[in-house]
């Protein structure tokens, strides 16, 4: 074996150890790049989880949101059907007001010695029925003589000189629909005796 034999042995030992290290080396990297990886993994996991997760209750919010706008639409719709129900009439009876306002004055002009008349008997018998259908959808005249004059049903075409706050006298008669004022009474304001007995006291 010559000289240069014997270097090129030397020089294959020499590199040996380094490719031995080199490849360790690489063996540590990829080790540590096998541990980097699930860790990598699982906080894409946990991100994506806690997105779904606000979805989710953005979702379950928006639906909750709309459930209760419903249930307000509901609601409001039957207090609207239910108001439209009980003032349903309202038109009508109004335009029957100067009717009864006739049928109401042609009875009292009726002399008290005709009153056992059976044509007057009949008249009357069809006021009642009148009235029952009236107070049956809701309808009741206005209480006016002798109580304290109330604007808020009452309109005073007529005032005493020396004043007062009693309806003394009553020219046309006023009616109310359930709560709702249909036509105020027409009225005569002066010093007259109120029908409450505290207040005469």
């Amino acid at each position: 074996m010559d000289m240069h034999d014997q270097n090129r042995n030397t020089d294959q030992h020499a590199e040996a150890p380094r490719e031995q290290v080199l490849d360790a080396n690489g063996d540590e990297a990829e080790a540590m790049n096998d541990t980097e990886e699930p860790e990598i993994v699982e906080t894409n996991l946990a991100d994506e989880l806690e997105m779904e997760r606000n979805r989710s209750a953005e979702y379950l919010d928006q639906a909750q949101r709309t459930r209760a706008e419903l249930i307000n639409y509901r609601r409001r719709m039957e207090q609207e059907m239910q108001v439209t129900r009980r003032y349903a009439a309202e038109h009508i009876i109004a335009r029957l007001l100067p009717v009864i306002d006739d049928f109401h004055r042609a009875i009292n002009a009726v002399p008290a010695s005709d009153r056992e008349n059976p044509w007057v008997q009949g008249m009357l018998l069809i006021e009642r029925k009148m009235w029952s259908v009236l107070e049956s959808e809701g309808v009741k005249p206005i209480e006016a003589v002798g109580k304290p004059f109330d604007p808020s049903i009452h309109e005073a075409v007529s005032v005493e000189s020396d004043g007062g706050d009693i309806v003394v006298e009553e020219f046309q008669r006023g009616y109310m629909l359930h709560d709702r004022l249909i036509r105020p009474a027409m009225v005569k304001v002066g010093q007259g005796k109120t029908n409450n007995p505290e207040m005469n006291a």
